[in-house]
């Protein structure tokens, strides 16, 4: 399919798919970790993107799993654990703080006096941790959104790209291990453009999740 912008040619590629459906975001997690441990890559691994990426692939939100689950349209990402949320709402709070301590010392570099430049120090941890704290919830709550949302779908959609019919048992076998409903195999035409490239609708900057 041609297209003036190179980011939104879209093109097809054959790919064949374990397929798992989990109604509880820690048994999806266990999947991916027993799916890597038993020698999947994180990269075959991939979930179902952000809201906003569906709506610009498929035009509308999905109404339930059924259809998200062989839809060749489907944009996928790769699969955030809670370690690594749990890491940007530690940057989130820290660097702002940061920021604040850097502020406080420049003052006593421009010859503050001791009182002020307290006074300053105080202020700007202040003014650093409560932006923080706000960056970090703001991190939680997108996070925990987009699970909700595929969560009242009817689960969260998991995919394996499997090469061949051993990866293809051991990844079903996992899944369903791991508590997953619809566990099944598909071959499908799955349609790509640049901007699906691997995590690229993963935002790791805290301070970018606004332009999304």
């Amino acid at each position: 399919m041609a297209n003036s912008n190179s980011a939104d040619a879209m093109c097809s590629y054959p790919a064949r798919e374990a397929v798992g459906v989990f109604a509880n975001p820690d048994a999806l997690e266990a999947a991916v970790n027993e799916l890597e441990v038993s020698g999947f890559s994180r990269a075959a691994i991939s979930v179902l993107a952000s809201d906003e990426k569906v709506r610009e692939r498929v035009g509308r939100l999905y109404r339930t799993v059924g259809e998200i689950e062989d839809d060749r349209r489907a944009p996928q990402t790769g699969f955030v654990s809670k370690e690594s949320v749990e890491g940007s709402e530690a940057a989130a709070v820290g660097i702002p703080c940061y920021l604040g301590a850097v502020a406080a010392v420049a003052f006593i570099a421009s010859g503050g006096a001791l009182a002020a430049t307290i006074a300053a120090a105080v202020a700007g941890g202040v003014g650093g941790a409560g932006l923080g704290a706000l960056l970090a919830r703001a991190i939680s709550h997108h996070h925990r959104d987009h699970i909700l949302v595929q969560l009242a779908q009817g689960g969260m959609v998991l995919w394996v790209n499997v090469g061949d019919a051993a990866a293809e048992s051991r990844a079903q076998q996992i899944l369903t291990k791991a508590g997953a409903d619809h566990v099944h195999v598909h071959e499908i035409e799955r349609e790509w453009t640049l901007k699906d490239r691997p995590l690229s609708d993963v935002q790791p900057d805290p301070f970018l999740l606004g332009e999304r």
